[in-house]
């Protein structure tokens, strides 16, 4: 697969007009070829890549990038290239052979068998064989090595046997020794087959730069050497030497830290100061080097004039398929985690004992006194599933990088993302509301039907959990959300009923009054313990019964199926809010 790529611009909008990251850039990779991109901070490496490959979801691209001489479609380019990020986003709990069958299954077509075989052949290549048994780990639990989750990143872009594979920084936080060990697997990877491979690359060790085939050198935004690097980097050295600077002997450099240096426009006093101001872009269009790239790249694409990418339909696993896939690895790991458990059920032990201890007994009470504390108890209830969500909104949250990845290699859509991650909470909810609901009903001595309370409580937790979601999902950061949940609870608890009458609601209010989720959790929860023949001909305040007295008695506050029907639609909405956030607010702008 030849890449050819001419008169290559992307510009990006800013508060002081278009600036432009990569000015009229032209070049080719080859197949075979192992090509380092470099050059100084900010000189557009990682947005060349991500051009290249298609990745781009912001700014504005021109010019022309073929592939054998064809324009490629985005699903195309799913299907012939393989992209790793510059950063490690795997799914910590899961081993190394998991976490590539996990993606066999959202990424090939085909029977168990032959994902099994695949997934075997891509840890042999990269040799990693030797801790496929091993979590992959993060920061409370250790895993595999830095440099054995770098080749885990590089085979997950295998898996689908990709004729292209573009890697970002792919030894950023690794010691010198693992650096190697990754460049000389790319290498292994080029030679090994027809791959045409592309990494950036800060400051490799010599070694490293030595295993590369051909370099690209990047200048803000403008090409400024693109040639082989056989004999040792020789010919990179050779061509700036040719433009009259001397690398310095006295000092130790290496050829890709002088390189680096020399042309980062702020070359200290060791090196010519005429480094500082030299136009390096101007000096290659001149070259005969450049001249002789850009007859290699017409050769190229007139070796291919007239042809189409013959490429198979790029398998796109099912909604079913996907959300069965997440289920089974993702899922099914978190059920198995202290971590992911502990929130979720610790929270609803302490509430449940809390009010044990607090409220004994009291719903079989008829005084005044224990009824309205009855009342307060069932509001209390319902409002803690309101606060007590924010505990999911880290479980998106953190989940963000690792499903923005996902997403953007077409392993799964944002729709069927979130029916797992709804499915998720929703089967363990019902488990933990039956505890909770079994403690608070019969120890508290609660009236009415037991499964009314069971299913208002399910509902206005689910509710709680998909709006922690819906907030996490259109907000950037993690304090924001928990910032934001609790003060939307906090508003909507002033017009559940309690506080306020809904009578007393002043006129401007009221429309507000009837999208509070604690409303038509609280009514139905009022109706199912008071309206019980024990408490008839019972008067609290005014004269009036409690059913009466906060106007639970008529209208659709008592109905009990009519709340529980808003609930049920109140949760679906939430939900649908969710899933449009997590579509199209994206806060990693690439």
């Amino acid at each position: 697969m030849h890449i050819t790529f001419n008169a290559l611009n992307y510009a990006v909008e800013t508060p002081d007009g278009n600036k432009t990251i990569l000015n009229s850039i032209e070049g080719c990779l080859q197949p075979s070829k192992l090509t380092a991109l470099m050059g100084p901070s900010g000189s557009g490496k990682t947005t060349l890549l991500d051009v290249l490959s298609g990745r781009k979801n912001s700014g504005v691209v021109t010019g022309e990038v073929l592939y054998n001489g064809a324009t490629a479609t985005p699903s195309q380019l799913k299907r012939i290239t393989g992209y790793v990020e510059q950063f490690d986003t795997l799914v910590a709990e899961l081993t190394v052979a998991e976490m590539l069958m996990y993606t066999a299954e959202l990424k090939l077509g085909g029977t168990w068998e032959e994902k099994v075989a695949k997934v075997n052949q891509v840890l042999s290549e990269l040799s990693l064989e030797a801790c496929k048994d091993t979590v992959i780990g993060n920061v409370l639990e250790r895993g595999v090595s830095g440099g054995e989750a770098k080749r885990v990143n590089i085979a997950l872009a295998l898996i689908t046997e990709p004729q292209v594979i573009f890697l970002d920084e792919p030894t950023t936080g690794l010691d010198s020794h693992m650096a190697n060990e990754v460049v000389s697997t790319l290498q292994t990877l080029a030679k090994g087959g027809t791959r045409t491979i592309c990494a950036t690359i800060h400051s490799p060790t010599s070694y490293a730069f030595g295993l590369f085939d051909e370099l690209v050198l990047l200048k803000a935004g403008q090409v400024i050497f693109a040639d082989s690097l056989e004999d040792q980097a020789q010919n990179a050295k050779q061509y700036f030497l040719a433009l009259g600077f001397t690398a310095p002997v006295e000092i130790a450099y290496s050829t890709p830290e002088w390189l680096v240096e020399l042309t980062s426009g702020k070359a200290g006093a060791h090196l010519s100061s005429e480094a500082n101001s030299f136009d390096f872009a101007a000096a290659y269009q001149q070259s005969d080097l450049c001249k002789t790239n850009s007859a290699l790249r017409s050769e190229l694409v007139a070796s291919h004039q007239g042809g189409a990418l013959a490429l198979d339909d790029v398998y796109t696993s099912s909604l079913c398929n996907s959300v069965k896939v997440l289920l089974k690895y993702r899922t099914a790991t978190h059920y198995k985690s202290p971590e992911f458990l502990g929130p979720r059920i610790g929270d609803k032990i302490f509430s449940a004992i809390l009010i044990l201890s607090l409220y004994w007994r009291i719903g079989e009470e008829t005084n005044a006194r224990s009824m309205q504390s009855t009342a307060a108890l069932l509001y209390f209830v319902v409002a803690l599933c309101g606060y007590g969500a924010a505990a999911f909104v880290p479980s998106l949250t953190l989940d963000r990088p690792l499903f923005y990845r996902e997403r953007a290699d077409g392993c799964y859509t944002t729709t069927a993302y979130y029916i797992a991650k709804f499915l998720e909470e929703a089967f363990l909810c019902c488990f933990t509301s039956l505890f909770f609901s079994v403690i608070v009903f019969f120890s508290c001595s609660l009236q009415g039907n037991f499964g009314v309370f069971v299913l208002v409580y399910y509902l206005t937790t689910m509710i709680g959990i998909v709006l922690a979601y819906a907030i996490a999902s259109a907000v950037p950061t993690m304090d924001a959300a928990n910032a934001l949940l609790p003060t939307y609870v906090t508003v909507c608890m002033y017009f559940g009923g309690l506080f306020l009458i809904f009578e007393n609601i002043p006129i401007g209010w009221k429309w507000f009054s009837y999208l509070s989720f604690l409303r038509y959790s609280w009514c139905p929860l009022m109706v199912n313990q008071f309206e019980n023949d024990m408490f008839n001909g019972i008067l609290v305040f005014e004269g009036k019964s409690i059913l009466d007295f906060y106007g639970l008695s008529s209208g659709i506050e008592s109905s009990i199926a009519f709340s529980i029907g808003v609930l049920a639609v109140m949760m679906v909405f939430f939900a649908a809010c969710g899933v449009l956030a997590l579509k199209f607010i994206n806060f990693s702008t690439r």
